[in-house]
Formats: C-alpha cells, structure tokens, sequence
C-alpha cells in the first residue's frame, strides 16, 4: 500500500494533545506515512517531543475565537503540501476550515458540531463511555490496547533542574491548577491545607501557571514546600514531573504529562470522567478519586448547580491517605 501524506488538526488542550499522541503513535507504526500537524503556538514545545512527526506547523488561532481570515490564509498557504489525507481530531466547525481550504481530498473526523461538507469522510461517534484515546483510534478503525500510551522525547537532566530551582533531593508534584475551569480544580483551601500536612512527609514542588493559586501557596513556602506556580516553561514542567516520586492532580494536561512519564498519581476529578479521559498508565501506579454524583460528569467548566460537590466533598485527609500508600 502506498505511504500517504498525512496532516493532522490537533487538539488544543495540553491533555488531550498527550492523549492524541497515542492516535499519531498508531497511525505511524501502521505504515511508514509522512505526518504533519497543525497545533496552536502555545502547545509547539510539547507538539515537538513527539515522535513520529515530519513537520509542526504552528497556528495562532484562540480558544474560542473563529479567526476565519487567519484560517483561510492557512489553508492556502498548505495547498502546495498535496495532503492526501487530514485527521481533524476536535469537534468544532472551526478547526475544520483549514484542511477545507487546503484542499485536501480526504478530511476524517466526527460530524461534531454540524460540520457537512467540511468533513467527507464522516466516523460514527463515538459514546464518551469508550474514552477519547479510543475516540481517536476509532477515525482509523483502531482499539485502545495495553500498549497504547504516549511517548515523548525527553532528557531530563536532575542537575541543572536543581540548580535552576534551588532544591535538591526525592520530591513529590503538586498540580492545583486546571486551565479548562474551575469545575475541574480541586478548591485551593484543600491544597494548602495536604500541603501542610504531606510536607511532614515528603518535600512538595507546586507547578502551574495560575498565579492567583501562587499567591495563596507564598504563605508556606519553605525547603519543604516549594513554589514553581508561573515560573516555569513547559518542557522544564515535564523535567520536573518525569523525576518525581509521584504527583497528585486534578484531571488536567499536567495528570496526562504525569501518566506519559509512569509517575504514581492521584488523580482528582470533579466535572469530567475518568472512563473519558483516564490517565493513561497502569492501574497499580494509580489512585483516581471521584465520587460519581448523580449530576457527574457534566462536562462543564463551571458547576451549573453552583455547588461543586463533586470536588468539594473530596476531603483533604481521603487523599493524604492515597498519597501515602501510593507513594510508599
């Protein structure tokens, strides 16, 4: 069978690109097909640690932003790549445009948000039941195995980190933010309060970029609990994670980082699923603690109930108790 050419629309969240790593993954060991993908500047540090890829071609677009001119002027500029094929891994009508005005004959994806005519080759969805690595592998007739996890090309060097960083030694990874929304970011207050209490334990590094988090952690900081919330880029994060002893965090692209690299985690989740998007790594390196309420998982990046029981009644000592039976 002849090697196609291949571009591929990736998603524009940090996890759900780790997961879709698996998708690229597969649909290279299949053949010896030429890939390309298309991925929002922000995510081009982590876009280029995987394997597999011919060329990263950077876009500008913005959640939530239609930015059709800019859209149009992509197309164009990839009409002289010839794709053969193109693989639009999310669901929205916008990021459909581009593999329309590039003119590539063959455009696979979901129908998602009423996208006739910008995809010709419509899969039938799939239930949120299956998983979105299964999601993926579905557009090229492919199941999840025990095998299908991502893999990144990644040196650590513990050194320099600590150097860097000002700490040294066995560490734990503290990972309290979740860029989607606040429906998915365990309350702050409970962070703080494990941190005092694990810190007795093990020496905490915090990551993140939300800073308003950042400030309420300041108060604690020490040689036990150290503080990296905005201060770090994102491969020095995967360096961080990847020579940790553990992480714990809540379902976020900084979870799907942790399970690439094998790390123990306990994984907290309150509106989205854990059958959905999973870490990906053996179950006996790891805890996932959700408490499954009738109204989860809705999916929603803020409660619509105004609650947020599903992680407000996650307690602090639930998961120290995890923590140290996973970690030990």
């Amino acid at each position: 069978m002849q090697n196609k050419k291949i571009l591929i629309i990736a998603p524009a969240w940090i996890g759900d690109l780790v997961m879709s790593a698996v998708f690229i993954k597969a649909l290279k060991t299949n053949q010896n097909n030429s890939i390309d993908i298309l991925v929002n500047s922000n995510l081009l540090s982590l876009a280029n640690l995987i394997p597999g890829i011919r060329k990263i071609i950077p876009s500008e677009t913005k959640h939530g932003r239609l930015s059709l001119l800019y859209r149009i002027k992509k197309g164009l500029s990839l009409r002289s790549e010839q794709y053969d094929e193109c693989f639009i891994l999310t669901n929205s009508y916008k990021s459909a445009i581009i593999p329309l005005i590039a003119r590539i004959k063959k455009r696979i994806s979901y129908l998602g948000e009423l996208r006739y005519g910008l995809i010709n080759v419509v899969k039938k969805p799939m239930d949120r039941n299956f998983g979105m690595v299964d999601r993926y592998l579905n557009l090229i007739d492919q199941k999840q195995t025990d095998n299908s996890r991502p893999i990144f090309n990644i040196k650590t060097n513990k050194e320099a980190m600590f150097k860097k960083f000002k700490f040294e030694g066995k560490y734990i990874v503290f990972c309290p933010d979740a860029e989607y929304g606040p429906a998915k970011r365990w309350p702050t207050n409970k962070w703080l309060n494990l941190a005092k209490e694990l810190s007795q334990l093990y020496k905490v590094i915090i990551l993140g970029l939300d800073i308003s988090i950042s400030e309420k952690f300041q108060p604690l900081e020490s040689h036990k609990i150290i503080n990296l919330i905005g201060k770090t880029n994102l491969v020095e994060v995967m360096e961080i994670i990847a020579s940790s002893e553990g992480v714990i965090s809540n379902d976020s692209g900084l979870m799907h980082i942790s399970a690439s690299f094998e790390r123990k985690i306990v994984a907290l989740y309150g509106s989205s699923s854990p059958t959905y998007t999973p870490p990906l790594i053996l179950k006996e390196k790891r805890d996932i603690i959700y408490k499954n309420l009738e109204c989860s998982p809705c999916f929603k990046r803020v409660c619509p109930l105004g609650h947020t029981k599903c992680l407000n009644d996650i307690k602090v000592d639930e998961v120290k108790k995890s923590a140290t039976k996973l970690f030990q």
